[in-house]
């Protein structure tokens, strides 16, 4: 548990005792930040006593993988957001339980832990002025928030690119083929998670860019419009990676198709060749006699026995050369 006391903007000290935040709070000009990680029945307890929490909202907050969402209390704003980092080439969504009041943010993180140092360093250097409530705090971190999806949608793109020139650059290998049809799946599960993290948002700031929560005493609509822009335009970037991939797995399907008729006009090849071949050995097998008779020389027999084969072959070849079959 973390909780910073802000008075005009500017850090005032650390309050380590729960039971002293309302004390905290009450103090002219003075906003509260209280951060926990993965509390315990007792500190929701706590909370909602201390910040008059409705318990529909702590058990919101209470519950793990509840879907992203904005209600409006009386006296404080409830928000579930999603998140998003890299851990090495893994996708991780976090879970973020956001409760703003007048004089309160607290911030519920779950395991995976959502590391808001972003949020600290950004909120360090603002303005006084514009920082001297909790609509501003409550900006910046969901400000935080939306900027780091702009990595997630990024590295997505370059894999799709480095994908598409494999696709474009192999040799028909089965095996390459195999390997790439599970790297579009895991790209194709990456950024359904992304946007299941993502498009939420769009949703959460848009009462807050029209005004419908008319919560917060300063007029901070601009800024959440920023803030809303910027989802957008990673929803947009999601939804452009997200055909990508379907195109580059619609690509694989056409690879494998065209290689499967490939393989099938090479075996249909060989049989026809085979074809005229078996004829003449069965020809000759079936008149054993005649030929032990009837060929005396060994002209005849490779002319007969050998040269009618190679005859065959050849016409067979430069037919298919004309029909370009190969």
């Amino acid at each position: 548990m973390q909780c910073v006391a802000f008075r005009g903007g500017k850090r005032a000290g650390a309050v380590h005792d729960v039971d002293k935040i309302g004390e905290a709070m009450a103090e002219d000009g003075h906003i509260v930040w209280l951060d926990l990680l993965d509390p315990t029945p007792d500190d929701f307890a706590k909370l909602q006593t201390t910040f008059e929490l409705h318990p529909l909202a702590i058990e919101d907050a209470r519950t793990v993988h509840e879907r992203p969402k904005i209600e409006q209390y009386p006296k404080y704003l409830f928000m579930i957001v999603q998140p998003a980092s890299w851990s090495g080439d893994h996708l991780l969504t976090h879970e973020l339980a956001i409760f703003a009041g007048h004089r309160f943010l607290v911030t519920i993180r779950r395991t995976p832990e959502y590391a808001i140092d972003e949020a600290e360093r950004r909120w360090a250097v603002h303005d006084g002025e514009l920082g001297s409530d909790t609509g501003f705090l409550l900006y910046t971190l969901l400000d935080t928030v939306v900027d780091g999806y702009f990595p997630i949608g990024d590295r997505l793109e370059e894999w799709i690119g480095e994908l598409q020139n494999k696709l474009f650059s192999t040799d028909a290998d089965p095996r390459k083929l195999s390997e790439m049809l599970r790297e579009i799946f895991e790209l194709k599960n990456d950024v359904h998670h992304a946007r299941r993290a993502v498009v939420p948002m769009r949703d959460i700031l848009q009462p807050l860019v029209r005004g419908d929560l008319k919560f917060f005493e300063r007029d901070q609509e601009r800024y959440y419009r920023d803030v809303y822009d910027h989802a957008i335009r990673v929803i947009d970037q999601l939804d452009s990676a997200r055909d990508l991939v379907n195109s580059a797995l619609e690509i694989h399907l056409s690879l494998v198709a065209n290689r499967q008729n490939e393989v099938s006009k090479q075996l249909a090849i060989i049989a026809t060749i085979f074809l005229p071949l078996t004829f003449v050995t069965g020809f000759f097998g079936q008149n054993f006699g005649w030929m032990v008779n009837g060929i005396t020389s060994r002209v005849a027999f490779f002319g007969l026995g050998i040269g009618v084969e190679i005859v065959c072959l050849v016409a067979l070849i430069a037919y298919f050369r004309i029909k370009k079959w190969f």
